[in-house]
């Protein structure tokens, strides 16, 4: 009789290369090897076999068309955005380790806000830094879910719910924090040398700009900028005033 090829981890019948009632591989039923161990890790964690450095590079070149696709269920194709989040804080992390980019942070100038009290000022600044050195992960976390906000309200006549926007912000985020990486991290690491952080952010405004005009293209163009303009606006001051002035009045430092 011929040998009934069952999946080990449902016991369904196979049918081509993959258990089509949960999913697993057919060749999960073999022996362990240690090639599987290294092909499961880099899977996992990169999500390779499922398009991570495409992602990558599409959403450099067309950020608007992942985002709008994966809305629209293409989602094999792309890597999650939440999980393509995750790869992007962990380079992060790494680089930061490397290149000891906090001091440049932390010894970075601050002047302040001359309406606010000094104690409220350093409590804000302390809060600040807290977010982009010892809490990363939250602090670009917050920065992914406050970006919307104010697209959502300007483009409502486009119908996106704010989940749909997240994507985007995930997506826009992500690839924010690989441009950092790129533009400052590497030169740090291989000759010493920072690039300015004003040229750094000036790429990455320009990175948002050209995704959000392309994404909201329904848009008449000249009230599309406008609107792209003020929900840049509202995302700066939400992340880098409201969100520390909060934080400095309930847990001052």
């Amino acid at each position: 009789m011929m040998k009934r090829n069952n999946c080990n981890n449902c016991g369904t019948d196979f049918e081509g290369n993959f258990c089509f009632n949960c999913g697993q591989i057919n060749s999960a039923n073999n022996r362990l090897a240690f090639s599987n161990i290294v092909k499961d890790f880099f899977d996992n964690t990169f999500n390779i076999h499922k398009g991570f450095f495409y992602t990558f590079w599409n959403l450099i070149i067309q950020p608007s068309t992942v985002s709008k696709s994966y809305i629209q269920g293409k989602r094999k194709t792309y890597t999650n955005p939440t999980r393509y989040l995750v790869i992007a804080l962990a380079a992060l992390a790494t680089m930061l380790y490397w290149t000891q980019s906090n001091d440049v942070i932390v010894n970075d100038s601050f002047q302040g806000f001359s309406f606010l009290s000094e104690q409220l000022n350093k409590s804000m600044r302390l809060w600040d830094l807290r977010l982009l050195t010892d809490w990363t992960l939250l602090g670009n976390l917050i920065e992914a879910l406050v970006f919307p906000f104010g697209f959502y309200l300007l483009f409502r006549k486009l119908k996106y719910n704010y989940s749909e926007l997240l994507v985007l912000s995930f997506y826009l985020i992500s690839n924010s924090i690989f441009i950092v990486i790129l533009l400052d991290g590497l030169p740090k690491l291989l000759i010493d040398f920072h690039v300015p952080v004003v040229f750094v952010f000036g790429a990455i405004i320009i990175y948002y700009s050209y995704a959000l005009i392309n994404f909201f293209k329904d848009i008449p163009l000249l009230k599309r900028i406008f609107f792209i303009l003020i929900g840049l606006i509202i995302f700066v001051l939400l992340r880098f005033f409201l969100i520390p002035l909060i934080l400095a009045i309930l847990f001052p430092i």
